[in-house]
């Protein structure tokens, strides 16, 4: 099953997607290539929820859930990580745009080789 796939089965929502050209703008805008996995979903779904939680998006009417909002100028940006999820359970986890590595705010070692995985893992452990 794949990133998508795995979403659509255990969101209680999901978005509609959002265009190549406002991805490639936002990669513009934070001067990062992001990850296949995450354009693959921004691209097909530019939103999802894990357990009730919102995968962040292009989303610029709802600053709490677009992906610019929450990482230009954040401290964590300027080191590499992109901050694409947060909850109470697993905390906020961060993609690194050069490796695809998802990481906790931890920032010591990855948590998965990538967001599909971290996805995977997190709906598996449910």
């Amino acid at each position: 099953m794949n990133l998508i796939e795995i979403l659509k089965a255990h969101s209680s929502k999901v978005g509609q997607g959002q265009s190549i050209k406002k991805v490639h703008d936002l990669e513009a805008r934070l001067n990062i290539n992001l990850p296949q996995d995450f354009t693959d979903y921004l691209i097909s779904l530019n939103y999802a929820e894990i357990f009730d939680d919102p995968v962040y998006g292009i989303n610029p009417e709802i600053k709490r859930l677009d992906i610019y909002e929450q990482n230009k100028h954040k401290e964590h940006f300027k080191f590499g990580f992109l901050e694409v999820f947060s909850n109470d359970i697993d905390g906020t986890v961060y993609i690194r745009p050069d490796t695809g590595n998802v990481y906790n705010a931890s920032f010591s070692m990855p948590i998965a080789k990538s967001f599909t995985e971290f996805v995977a893992n997190v709906i598996k452990e449910a």
